[in-house]
């Protein structure tokens, strides 16, 4: 059964015992993240340790000889609740999840552990989407694509009203058409906002706030940077790297400024599978591309596979961890970051 936005909150908040597997999917992969965290937690009751969680990888099934049912059925070493977490799930794990969907029928027949499948883009024609879509008693599918600008104005708000300070509406409209749509930037980018006015509490944030937190100095070296970057081009990567570390922009924002590229190709390309195009896709992006840009964005689309963006995001995300935690001098982090996106096999 899929669920919408407000049935999700409802399953959240009173969840139905006999729903034993959930589908979460979707293009904006913050999002997935979130609600596959929040299903954790109701699921696993807030209190859970190493043994009560199993998380697997797409294909580990069949590698580590696993059989689902088996698994389901087992109960954790230090009693509880169990859940098992299948992420990027290929197509022998969808056919081992209906399998097990079908082992366990009845009204009372529910196995120990919970699935939760957690997975990227999924057309309407995949089949582990379409049957547990059908299924009205045992299973759950959650879609999670971008939220549309109104949506981002309304979790930004939402957000800064809930650490203490109101917003201006040009400063909202401003931050709101500055962040991509995907949860999990957006998170960032507010945190980051509420640090700079953290010794100012119950400010209201103003447009002069917001500029000089999201806006990128010298920006057409940003840009510069980041098209060597997922254009391949590593030692003029390097160059503009140093001139822009020179100029004191922060590491972190460099490390954003290249996410945000790379999450804005990937929203592109998987909705291309839909629109028919990167052309047709493009138009559809919020806040549009810049008109000078719309040829090498279109081109960026084209060199880059949807699996190598998914690399390239996660190194986002672990580099951005490494510099806020000081696990090496910065230069260095994030001179090994634009190197290994530069060199990423398209």
């Amino acid at each position: 059964m899929k669920l919408n936005a407000s049935a999700l909150r409802s399953f959240l908040l009173n969840p139905d015992p006999n729903v034993f597997i959930a589908l979460v999917y979707g293009t904006d992969r913050g999002q997935v993240s979130e609600q596959t965290s929040a299903l954790r937690k109701v699921w696993l009751e807030d209190n859970y340790d190493d043994f009560s969680i199993t998380v697997l990888s797409g294909g580990d099934l069949r590698k580590k000889e696993i059989e689902l049912v088996d698994e389901m059925a087992a109960y954790s070493l230090s009693g509880g609740q169990r859940l098992l977490h299948i992420k990027n799930p290929n197509l022998e794990d969808g056919k081992s999840a209906l399998a097990a969907l079908s082992k366990f029928e009845g009204p009372h027949n529910i196995p120990v552990a919970r699935l939760i499948i957690e997975a990227g883009s999924l057309p309407p024609t995949n089949n582990l989407r379409k049957n547990l879509e059908k299924e009205r008693g045992k299973a759950i599918v959650i879609a999670c694509y971008p939220d549309n600008l109104s949506d981002v104005s309304r979790n930004c708000k939402k957000m800064l009203l809930d650490a203490g300070h109101l917003i201006d509406p040009d400063a909202l409209e401003l931050l709101a058409s500055s962040i991509p749509p995907d949860r999990r930037i957006l998170r960032l980018e507010l945190e980051k906002l509420i640090c700079f006015v953290a010794d100012k509490p119950q400010e209201t944030i103003s447009k002069t706030h917001v500029q000089a937190v999201i806006s990128q100095a010298g920006d057409g070296a940003i840009d510069k940077l980041v098209f060597a970057c997922v254009e391949g081009r590593s030692a003029d990567a390097d160059m503009i790297l140093s001139r822009v570390l020179q100029s004191g922009q922060a590491p972190v924002m460099i490390v954003r400024a290249i996410a945000r590229h790379l999450h804005r190709m990937h929203q592109v390309m998987s909705s291309a599978k839909n629109e028919g195009s990167i052309v047709s896709a493009m138009s559809q992006l919020r806040p549009p591309v810049f008109a000078m840009h719309r040829a090498a964005f279109s081109r960026h689309c084209s060199i880059w596979s949807t699996s190598n963006l998914e690399q390239a995001l996660s190194k986002s995300l672990a580099t951005e961890k490494e510099l806020k935690s000081a696990l090496g001098p910065q230069p260095y982090l994030i001179g090994r970051f634009i190197l290994a996106i530069s060199s990423i096999r398209h």
